[in-house]
């Protein structure tokens, strides 16, 4: 509690930075009902006008996480090309994986083996 005639120093930022963490996290819960989560978003893509829906996805850190397999961390739900477009180039993220494949390196996905989203 503070002391009367004391006021809390709230800043925007901070406050707005616990709501989108907040939201995120309802996002994330699966006890969350799906029309919450369809509201949710679409809340934070209205708030970031002029943004794409995967560059919102990627400034809030909705679609990132670990692989349970490998541990690659990545962010799942976003196209590689659309990630590379706004800055994040997996390879440099990652040394596991490299900037270019040949069908030697990966007999399944050869070229496109960077920018699979699966865990081999």
């Amino acid at each position: 509690m503070t002391k009367p005639g004391k006021k809390r120093k709230y800043t925007f930022e901070s406050v707005e930075n616990t709501n989108l963490s907040i939201l995120a996290d309802l996002v994330a819960d699966p006890q969350t009902s799906e029309h919450l989560r369809v509201n949710i978003i679409n809340k934070l893509l209205e708030s970031r006008e002029g943004n794409t829906f995967f560059a919102t996805m990627l400034e809030e850190g909705l679609s990132f996480g670990e692989c349970p397999h490998c541990g690659h961390e990545n962010h799942w739900l976003i196209p590689e090309d659309s990630l590379n477009e706004l800055g994040w180039v997996t390879f440099k993220k990652d040394p596991r994986v490299k900037q270019h494949t040949t069908a030697t390196d990966c007999s399944e996905y050869g070229e496109a083996c960077a920018k699979k989203k699966t865990c081999a």
